[in-house]
């Protein structure tokens, strides 16, 4: 049962509080006990256009982000399993940008006041049209021998939102109960609840759930316990009574800048 509690972890809704493991807890300069900024850019490559334009400006990102003493990391994420259906559009890629909040005022202070770090936005606008969208993250589990063992990653994202009659507190108590059956040897590398703040749009009062796993054998498992282990009928169960979310989509992602390295 601890087993199948901690892959329901995995995919099911996570909940809107701090981690409750409070011992020291730090990745990459972000405080894994206090909410921290996360930063999406969600991008469409401009026709005639491919990733491998955008790929070449990689290394002067990277760079500028030294340079610009920009205690974050980017990681750039490429639609694996997307909502689009044949013909619709979607998002080509997104930036995601991770770090602690006031690291993010630091850094947007300092990269437009950086005429090359203007100068390649002017580049990717050549490129690729992008939306930025900030949010605030907070982190129920994370695996931290795992997220070092490996750069390698494979994310999920579901955008939720509570049932009516259903009020926060009873959210985050079922959240709590399955963060406290978490166990170490999960599928997942990091769980992470992410609520929108700034150009939020439509998301507003919503929340999401990302996921990261090492790699797709990792994904797949939890799939598996989903389809043959008993965990379809855990998730019916709680998006009839708790949530409403739209479904998972997954990403391959890679890192384009790692704080601290």
């Amino acid at each position: 049962m601890k087993k199948q509690l901690a892959m329901l972890l995995v995919t099911a809704l996570i909940g809107l509080s701090a981690n409750a493991d409070h011992h020291e807890k730090s990745w990459r300069g972000v405080d894994l006990n206090a909410q921290f900024g996360i930063q999406f850019e969600v991008c469409s490559l401009l026709p005639g256009k491919s990733l491998a334009d955008i790929a070449k400006l990689d290394k002067q990102v990277s760079k500028l982000f030294s340079d610009n003493e920009m205690a974050l990391s980017l990681m750039r994420l490429v639609p694996m399993f997307s909502h689009s259906m044949p013909g619709q559009p979607s998002a080509s890629f997104l930036n995601v940008v991770m770090g602690d909040i006031k690291a993010f005022g630091t850094g947007w202070d300092s990269w437009l006041a950086s005429k090359p770090a203007q100068q390649l936005m002017q580049d990717v606008n050549k490129i690729a049209s992008c939306k930025f969208k900030f949010a605030r993250g907070i982190n129920r589990t994370a695996n931290l021998e795992g997220l070092s063992a490996t750069d390698n990653r494979i994310i999920s994202m579901n955008w939720c939102s509570k049932r009516d009659g259903i009020d926060w507190n009873q959210l985050k108590a079922k959240h709590d109960a399955w963060q406290a059956a978490y166990s170490e040897d999960s599928a997942s590398l990091a769980w992470n609840v992410i609520i929108p703040r700034l150009g939020a749009g439509t998301a507003n009062g919503r929340f999401m759930h990302m996921v990261s796993y090492g790699n797709v054998t990792q994904l797949m498992a939890n799939e598996d316990w989903i389809a043959n282990g008993g965990g379809g009928a855990a998730l019916m169960d709680y998006y009839a009574a708790y949530a409403d979310c739209d479904g998972e989509s997954v990403y391959s992602a890679q890192y384009i800048h790692k704080n601290g390295d």
